[in-house]
């Protein structure tokens, strides 16, 4: 009889664990897009009022944040101290490589590297006026992703434990 409430209880922590997961995974995807918006802002403010190189941009970028997707602009730097590729493909790499991490999906990736494709292709005003639409496209992300975020946040923690309640109650 132990071994039979051991095992329930160990069941039901397993697929709680698993709902909580994926509602963190919720709540992660708003705050990395809030997060994207004030570091893009960083970056208007680098490129206008300092005009810094990228490399330069994005380590300052990276150092004076402290937030998470801050990676995207740290890798961003590395690749292109890195040497041989163009601002656009060490964006788009950084994006890619680093997309999982911060729970980003299709839609933001595809906003990130469409904003990747204009780095440094443009003049001054060129690029402020991407960073101003990257970063409301990013808003507009973000606000769907919090309509989701309410959506699916308590279904994923109460379907983690009402399912190892009902796989309790079948094996048991």
């Amino acid at each position: 009889m132990l071994v039979k409430l051991i095992g329930a209880a160990v069941l039901i922590g397993a697929t709680s664990v698993i709902g909580f997961s994926k509602a963190a995974d919720c709540s992660r995807r708003p705050r990395t897009l809030r997060e994207l918006q004030a570091l893009l802002q960083m970056l208007e403010n680098e490129i206008s009022y300092l005009s810094n190189l990228l490399t330069e941009a994005f380590t300052r970028i990276y150092e004076n944040s402290g937030v998470e997707a801050a990676i995207l602009f740290k890798a961003a730097a590395q690749n292109l101290e890195a040497g041989g590729v163009t601002a656009d493909t060490a964006w788009e790499r950084a994006v890619d490589d680093n997309a999982p991490r911060l729970s980003l999906n299709k839609e933001d990736k595809s906003i990130l590297a469409t904003f990747g494709k204009m780095l440094g292709n443009s003049d001054l005003e060129g690029q402020l006026n991407n960073i101003r639409l990257v970063t409301s496209q990013l808003r507009l992300q973000e606000i769907k992703s919090e309509e989701m975020k309410k959506k699916n946040e308590k279904m994923y923690r109460s379907l983690g434990v009402l399912s190892g309640l009902a796989i309790t109650i079948i094996l048991f």
